[in-house]
């Protein structure tokens, strides 16, 4: 009898195909996310079924919840000395009751522009280390910059410093094929990979990335923001946060945190401190945010600031596809006369999230959304200010990955000097930037406007 394995295996492919629907279509996932997936299993039957099985099914992130839960969520209060007592205003009492996460206060907070001057300073601070240093990047290159750090790591290492370091699976791959890890290893350096692509328990996880980049020395300073450590960074427009005190603490604990997450080693009585009643003289949430979350505290976060504005709100990010109700409050926001201005990359290193990202903008624009691309720079600064008066700097782009999938860190700031920083740093943005004019959007050719809705459909997937 003459069996057609070719009819066999259609018919194999079609009813994964269908089973696949069915389960999409179960889920809770906005209608966008759900027509996406439906129609990269109908186009692409085998490459479309995997990439579900691996991205996109909602058991991997019931895997995430009940790992996070294994372990204890790691005390990181404000300090009870009243010195540290203040009025964080009505933005702040609203984060507070959105995410449930209590202020804290820092001194010696430093918006840093520049690439090259943040590796200055954090060079410096690591050749200072005493006691331990802690250091999370999603993207650390083997490059010129990487091995620098990774020299200094190495040194401090060999002089008696605790090192914990950690890169993320899926950001730092190259690094996993590179001798660097071995060599960092055999100075008595403390690695970890945050879902390894190459571990058979983590690599279905690998949607899941830790976007963070967080750096803490001795407990005493800080590090976290929207640098990576890598050559391009220099020529890049990004922006990072250098800080003392006790917000310090927060830092620390979310790097246990991940570092538990990733090795089953609680390290928190090693680096974390008491608090300490010099607290500082601003006052920050850090906030986190994750796939294990209940609800994604960023976002609701900036969603909730957002509303707030009376004035102004200033974005800058490199990824621009947002959900649909951030779309509606951007919209109404403009709608009611609030300045609403955005800030992206002309010439942007992911040009498909970038064709999505354009995809948006004549119903922004419309609305009365201001876009401005930045000429001839990838700008890679994650930042809203609202008002001159609030201000967040942090990893999160303005996309539903860093809202819903990745693990996340911002720093939200209640300080007038420092949002005028922003402010400052904002205009310089503008001033490397030409504002996208309506007129411009709808001459676009046919097959562009294709194209961009195209990547719009998949934006969630990718």
């Amino acid at each position: 009898m003459y069996i057609q394995y070719d009819n066999i295996v259609t018919y194999i492919l079609e009813l994964i195909s269908f089973v696949l629907i069915i389960i999409i279509l179960s889920g809770r996932r906005e209608a966008r996310g759900n027509l996406s997936w439906v129609l990269a299993v109908i186009l692409f039957p085998l490459f479309g079924a995997l990439a579900y099985i691996i991205f996109g099914n909602p058991r991997l992130r019931n895997i995430v919840e009940k790992r996070m839960k294994r372990y204890p969520f790691i005390d990181r209060s404000i300090c009870r000395d009243k010195n540290c007592e203040t009025d964080v205003g009505d933005l702040g009492r609203l984060i507070t009751r959105v995410t449930g996460m209590l202020p804290v206060r820092c001194r010696n907070l430093h918006l840093i522009s520049e690439a090259i001057r943040k590796y200055a300073l954090l060079e410096r601070d690591i050749q200072n280390a005493q006691d331990f240093i802690l250091m999370e990047y999603y993207l650390f290159r083997d490059d010129v910059v990487g091995r620098r750090f990774a020299a200094l790591l190495e040194k401090k290492a060999k002089e008696g410093v605790r090192i914990y370091f950690m890169v993320d699976g899926w950001g730092s791959m190259g690094l996993l094929f590179s001798p660097m890890l071995k060599k960092m290893q055999a100075a008595g350096i403390k690695t970890a990979v945050f879902h390894s692509p190459f571990r058979f328990r983590t690599a279905s996880r690998l949607n899941f990335r830790n976007h963070r980049k967080m750096v803490v020395i001795d407990g005493k300073i800080a590090y976290t923001g929207g640098m990576n450590i890598g050559q391009e960074y220099k020529e890049w427009a990004d922006a990072h946060l250098r800080f003392e005190g006790n917000a310090v603490n927060s830092v620390a604990g979310f790097f246990a945190e991940d570092w538990l997450f990733a090795t089953g080693e609680d390290i928190s009585d090693a680096v974390m401190l008491e608090y300490s009643t010099d607290c500082g003289d601003r006052t920050v949430h850090v906030i986190p945010s994750g796939p294990h979350q209940s609800t994604p505290m960023i976002y609701d976060s900036l969603f909730a600031a957002i509303t707030q504005a009376k004035q102004y709100v200033d974005i800058i990010t490199p990824y621009l596809v947002p959900n649909q109700p951030m779309m509606e409050l951007l919209k109404n926001m403009a709608k009611q006369g609030i300045y609403v201005r955005i800030i992206v990359p002309g010439r942007n290193n992911h040009p498909i999230i970038a064709a999505a990202g354009r995809s948006y903008y004549e119903e922004l624009i419309e609305a009365g959304v201001q876009i401005y691309e930045a000429t001839d720079k990838m700008v890679h600064a994650k930042i809203i200010n609202v008002d001159g008066k609030w201000a967040t700097v942090g990893s999160a782009n303005m996309d539903t990955r860093s809202f819903r999938l990745n693990f996340e860190l911002n720093l939200m700031a209640y300080s007038d000097d420092f949002a005028l920083e922003v402010v400052e740093l904002t205009k310089n943005y503008l001033s490397l930037s030409e504002r996208v004019s309506l007129e411009k959007v709808r001459k676009r050719p046919f097959f562009i406007r294709v194209f961009e809705g195209g990547c719009r459909t998949l934006s969630p997937v990718l």
